[in-house]
């Protein structure tokens, strides 16, 4: 294994290990409030549901700012497609689009400032170190990372961040993947929903159908570039 390679991995386990402190504190909580815990979520869920479909402007924020906290973007996805359905879901997705644009961008502005310089102090007292220079092929695993099926997407953000990789070649990457992937969600969730825009069973099956093909090429891509570079090694 080079050391790009190494010094990637690594970097990835330390933000892993962040992440996983922050489902201990989840779980900590839960186990301290048992039943009750539960039912406090649950219930501050369903209004924050109520009030962002109602209020659309923050839905887009809540998309924008919340998968920063480690929040699985899937259920705000989930929120754009019944948004969609009332108000019109390719307007749905150009909305979340630009909602996930932001989020990546300052996300990755956070990782790769302060929060570098935490996780530098971090490992001032280790024999890691950050790198200081761009790794190698760091847009091929920049690419790898966002194609990779279950691999979280602020994930990618903060890893690619804290690795200083260049923005313009950072945005070129993630731009057209999360817009891609992320319309493909909204269109299903519309379609399953339905909603004014779309009361007609076939033009809800269009949808549902249309965002499963766009998934479905993303995903499919994100196996050819990794089977390429398995057989590359």
């Amino acid at each position: 294994m080079d050391s790009n390679k190494k010094k990637i991995l690594c970097l990835a386990a330390l933000v892993a290990s962040l992440f996983g402190l922050l489902f201990i504190i989840y779980f900590s909580f839960l186990g301290i409030f048992g039943e009750e815990g539960v039912k406090m979520l649950s219930n501050g869920w369903t209004l924050f549901e109520k009030f962002v479909l109602t209020n659309g402007f923050w839905l887009f924020c809540s998309i924008a700012i919340l998968p920063a906290l480690v929040l699985p973007v899937a259920p705000l996805l989930t929120l754009a497609g019944i948004w969609g359905g009332q108000h019109g879901p390719w307007l749905a997705c150009l909305y979340t689009v630009a909602a996930l644009l932001i989020n990546v961008s300052w996300t990755y502005w956070f990782a790769s400032k302060p929060g570098r310089s935490v996780i530098k102090t971090m490992l001032s007292k280790t024999k890691y170190k950050l790198p200081e220079k761009e790794p190698e092929n760091l847009t091929q695993w920049a690419i790898i990372l966002r194609l990779t099926p279950g691999v979280p997407f602020i994930f990618s953000n903060y890893i690619l961040g804290f690795l200083k990789m260049p923005f313009p070649s950072y945005l070129l990457v993630s731009a057209p993947i999360l817009s891609v992937t992320a319309c493909g969600y909204v269109l299903i969730f519309a379609g399953v929903f339905g909603g004014e825009k779309i009361e007609e069973s076939a033009a809800r099956w269009g949808y549902v159908y249309g965002g499963i093909a766009l998934v479905l090429v993303m995903t499919l891509i994100g196996r050819i570039i990794m089977r390429k570079k398995k057989h590359a090694n």
